[in-house]
């Protein structure tokens, strides 16, 4: 044997000792990579299999896709949104996805599911009950107000035996789906929200929410005629002649109905009024001051006697709660302030847009008749409510309120508790009663001081009174009537319902100190 092969087998005998002594030559250490990663992670308990199908997932969603650019589809496209959604949801808290999903509920769209907020509902619920299972969350606890509220469920499913025809039968299941969504926002809201850190940032969502809704009200008083997206975001007004200054515009917003509207700012000029007054910061003060104001502009460009009345007697009554807390001079200069703004915001609304004259409408001899009781503007519609709803006092008509009557029409009741009896009769009435009576009772205030340090006993001053403004606004209005508005009231009930838990908990103890 030559010296250059002998060099060159002393050479491979010495590597071929070094990979059976400990190092693996490189492609089997290659391999042997490779096992460990299929192998997977005793600690975070993942394993191969895991791996695989994450793999095969990520490799069907990249074909997927690549076939969307090239042919796409509509029903695919909106599957891939759909799995893409729930990625990041379930990647997410379930706050921050609560979150998400208040910003997304005031501009449904329909489905074959039911509206969008019906599926993301439902979305967020199949995520939450997952780590339930999965004991990466705690275990649902009930609401405080879990006797009414199924009672009243129960009082919509017997409800359906006097509906009338296969038509009104569908649209009773679409209604009675939305309650059961509402019914599942509440609870979520009640289960994940365990801390007045969370209810607070939960709000910020909120304010978030109405900045949006408040902003697109503004362009539907600038542009009445506006569409946004079309066949999604658009207001319903009829079309305007440019050599005609349309005027007496009311405005819907997102709800599309003006006195929904007008509840829904009042309603919320009390949240953001809490932030506003909780705000530590000079931008986070400017902030909230200028969605109250965008809320208050709202409330005079839906040109709606009710809400403003509501606010008016709301207002009342929070500076009834915060008597302690007020002196005749602060008490003088925020009543000087109202009357002030209330003016100045009229006649700008009234003068300088196309929206009408809300004091007009005050000074109506009309509004101010009454017959048999009743305004005069309301007696006819409240009789014809009830009259209908004597046809069918015990157990009402059904989850929908239908408006045709043969050749004629039934009219909206304007009235919530005539309503839901159409609905669901005296018995299903009197459940409604009954949980409006348990919400009014959890949400009075445990201390009447709007800077607690427990977010969520400041927050019950503001509830209580949320519930009171509800109370009365829904004599002229009934929030059911729409398929977008209640989930705005659900979610108010789940804020009363978390806060009244959350301040009846014993605060916790500070931690003690490590030891070395």
């Amino acid at each position: 044997m030559s010296a250059a092969r002998r060099a060159g087998a002393e050479a491979a005998g010495r590597r071929q000792s070094t990979w059976k002594g400990g190092a693996a030559p490189p492609r089997r250490a290659a391999w042997r990579r490779l096992a460990d990663a299929l192998r997977g992670d005793p600690a975070t308990g993942t394993d191969w299999v895991t791996r695989l199908v994450g793999v095969a997932l990520l490799v069907a969603f990249g074909i997927l896709v690549g076939s969307q650019l090239l042919t796409p589809d509509k029903r695919t496209i909106s599957v891939i949104v759909a799995l893409v959604l729930f990625g990041i949801a379930w990647r997410m808290d379930i706050v921050s996805g609560l979150g998400v999903l208040m910003l997304a509920l005031p501009f449904p769209r329909g489905t074959v599911f039911g509206s969008t907020n019906v599926v993301l509902v439902l979305l967020i619920s199949v995520i939450w009950l997952l780590r339930v299972s999965l004991r990466r969350a705690a275990p649902p606890r009930g609401s405080l107000i879990d006797g009414p509220l199924l009672a009243l469920l129960l009082a919509f499913v017997v409800s359906f035996y006097n509906v009338e025809s296969k038509s009104v039968l569908l649209k009773a299941f679409e209604n009675f789906g939305q309650l059961l969504a509402c019914v599942a926002l509440l609870y979520m809201v009640v289960n994940n929200v365990r801390t007045p850190q969370q209810l607070q940032r939960l709000h910020y969502y909120q304010a978030a929410s109405i900045a949006i809704v408040g902003l697109l009200g503004v362009v539907e008083l600038v542009n009445p005629t506006a569409v946004m997206i079309p066949g999604w975001i658009e207001f319903f007004h009829n079309p305007t002649s440019t050599a005609i200054s349309t005027h007496n515009l009311r405005v819907g917003g997102p709800f599309t109905d003006f006195e929904l509207f007008s509840e829904y700012a009042a309603l919320n000029l009390l949240l953001l009024f809490i932030l506003f007054v909780r705000a530590r910061t000079a931008a986070a003060k400017v902030t909230f001051g200028a969605l109250l104001g965008l809320m208050w502009l709202m409330m005079f460009a839906t040109v709606t006697r009710g809400g403003i009345v509501a606010l008016g007697l709301g207002l009342l009554y929070l500076g009834w709660l915060l008597r302690a807390r007020l002196n005749v001079v602060r008490t003088v200069i925020l009543a000087g302030g109202v009357i002030a703004s209330f003016v100045i915001m009229n006649f700008s609304v009234s003068r300088l847009t196309k929206a009408g004259d809300l004091t007009a409408r005050f000074l109506d001899p009309q509004s101010l008749a009454f017959k048999n009781g009743m305004p005069v503007a309301r007696a006819p519609i409240w009789q014809q409510a009830w009259q209908r709803m004597m046809e069918h006092p015990i157990i009402g008509h059904g989850p929908v309120y239908t408006l045709e009557r043969g050749l004629s029409y039934w009219y909206w009741p304007h009235n919530g508790y005539l309503f839901i009896g159409n609905l669901v009769g005296f018995v299903g009435l009197g459940f409604f009663l009954w949980m409006m009576a348990r919400l009014w009772i959890i949400s009075r205030p445990i201390v009447r001081d709007l800077d607690d340090p427990n977010y969520a006993r400041a927050f019950l001053v503001i509830g209580h009174v949320q519930i009171f403004v509800f109370l009365v606004d829904q004599m002229k209005i009934d929030f059911m009537r729409n398929p977008i508005y209640p989930f705005q009231i659900w979610l108010m009930f789940a804020s009363i319902a978390v806060a009244r838990r959350l301040a009846d908990a014993p605060a916790q103890a500070a931690a003690p100190a490590r030891t070395r």
